[in-house]
């Protein structure tokens, strides 16, 4: 347990001192937005395409079907919970689902695994990320406009949003990566020098710029609706993941270890965003976002230390 705090604790150390920076006004919202861009648009690829182009070797992708069995699990069980327990109606109860599954992978997941676990396990994570944003995020946008009786626009809205992931520098690089690295050439001295330097700076500048966001994000809403999304997310999906990946599919431990923390993961910024789009469920889902991610300073500690292999 202490190996695992001490390699732990500098991580969201990172994270508490972007808070911290962005709490205090001591960097503006347009150098949050620019050091954003600079880890989605430059660093975080850069890190992506160097470990995929050096090629994935034997990897289980057993590890995806796995991984979004569970989502749809736990899915269907926030449904139940918001209807049942809370009465939300039809589209917030796709939001306190979205909440329930959608992980923070790109700017916790990725730092957190290739720091922790290494790249072998980083290439796992890899899998999930390519399908992540390509089955979540459109799914939910056509569950939305069914429930909010907006059945003709659903064409128009799911095809923007796969427009978009396919536009989206973390797939794009991924999808690079892994046809680079099939060809089985190695990368150019100068080439891998750049991407290694470049992608050197993805995991602290990702977990600063994820505390900095975090101060966009205020506690306001139901409370009570707000902490069981939380559990949902941090305690809920990664147990049914658990139970999947132990006892269903059987992974090796690492990849199972890795479907597990990233189950783990806090609430992603994209629920809001999606909240945002239909100007509802503001409050909760940014909640969510802020309490979950505090909170998982302790959940991810103890699952790190119960299954670092």
């Amino acid at each position: 347990m202490l190996s695992i705090l001490e390699t732990v604790l500098p991580i969201f150390g990172l994270v508490l001192c972007g808070y911290l920076v962005g709490r205090l006004r001591w960097m503006s919202e347009e150098a949050i937005k620019g050091l954003n861009t600079f880890v989605f648009y430059f660093a975080i690829p850069a890190l992506l395409f160097r470990a995929m182009a050096r090629g994935m070797g034997p990897v289980e992708f057993t590890i995806v079907g796995g991984y979004f069995t569970a989502v749809l699990v736990t899915f269907l069980l926030a449904l139940a919970v918001a209807r049942l327990v809370f009465r939300t109606g039809p589209v917030e109860q796709v939001l306190f689902g979205m909440g329930s599954v959608f992980s923070n992978t790109v700017l916790l997941a990725i730092p957190l695994i290739f720091t922790v676990l290494g790249e072998a396990a980083g290439l796992r994570l890899m899998l999930i990320i390519t399908f992540h944003a390509v089955i979540i995020l459109p799914v939910i946008t056509v569950l939305i406009e069914f429930r909010r009786g907006a059945g003709q626009g659903w064409r128009r809205l799911a095809g923007q949003t796969l427009r978009a992931i396919a536009l989206n520098p973390i797939i794009l690089a991924l999808v690079l990566g892994i046809a680079y690295g099939l060809t089985g050439a190695p990368l150019p001295g100068a080439g891998e020098r750049f991407l290694a330097l470049l992608g050197g700076a993805a995991a602290p500048c990702a977990l600063f710029a994820l505390g900095a966001s975090l101060t966009a994000f205020e506690l306001r809403g139901d409370i009570k609706e707000t902490l069981a999304m939380v559990a949902m997310k941090l305690l809920v999906h990664p147990a049914v993941m658990a139970v999947l990946a132990f006892w269903v599919f059987e992974l090796p431990p690492l990849a199972a270890t890795v479907a597990v923390i990233t189950a783990a993961t806090p609430v992603g910024a994209n629920v809001f965003i999606m909240a945002r789009q239909y100007d509802i469920y503001l409050g909760r889902a940014a909640s969510a976002v802020l309490i979950s991610t505090a909170l998982s300073v302790v959940t991810l500690t103890f699952l790190l230390a119960l299954l670092r292999p």
